[in-house]
């Protein structure tokens, strides 16, 4: 369940799969499969659990497995603006406001791309700074995270790297 609730504190993407019970069951499947793989510690799932994104490779590793499933992170290990704007459009097809909220959230995210990443194609490190950039932001760009997540995101967990031009 942590991982399914630090994935809604990230992008909250599964809301275009429809109801509740269904994201959670989409959440729970895709994060068990990158979990096979991508194993966390205990203090990770802590962490998650208070909405703190994982410090760890292996836990920007299973951020990075979970993008790729939701197909925000290409085989590149890129940030695909494009496939996260196709999701807002259909959960949220009338509502202008949104849309345009979001279009400006990913396009501002969209700047991790440029980031020099040691890991290259993996995305892992680049996942990282796409959750981050994704929680700070929407916050000031009044996207209430309340309709894309079960609650807010702690700033004050991100330690040293508040210098990132992505946070």
């Amino acid at each position: 369940m942590a991982i399914f609730q630090v994935f809604l504190c990230i992008c909250g993407i599964g809301l275009a799969y429809g109801s509740e019970a269904d994201v959670k069951a989409w959440f729970l499947e895709k994060a068990m499969e990158c979990s096979q793989e991508h194993v966390v510690t205990s203090e990770e799932i802590r962490m998650m659990k208070e909405h703190q994104l994982p410090e760890s490779n292996t836990g920007k590793c299973l951020l990075a497995c979970m993008f790729r499933k939701a197909e925000w992170l290409d085989d590149k290990g890129m940030f695909d603006e494009d496939s996260a704007y196709k999701l807002s459009m259909k959960e949220y097809p009338d509502d202008k406001e949104k849309l345009e909220n979001a279009k400006k959230l990913f396009a501002l995210c969209k700047q991790v791309n440029d980031a020099t990443v040691s890991d290259g194609s993996k995305g892992c490190e680049r996942s990282s700074l796409l959750a981050t950039c994704l929680m700070k932001n929407a916050a000031q760009l009044t996207i209430h995270m309340s309709e894309f997540i079960e609650q807010e995101y702690n700033h004050d967990s991100l330690g040293g790297r508040r210098n990132s031009p992505y946070i």
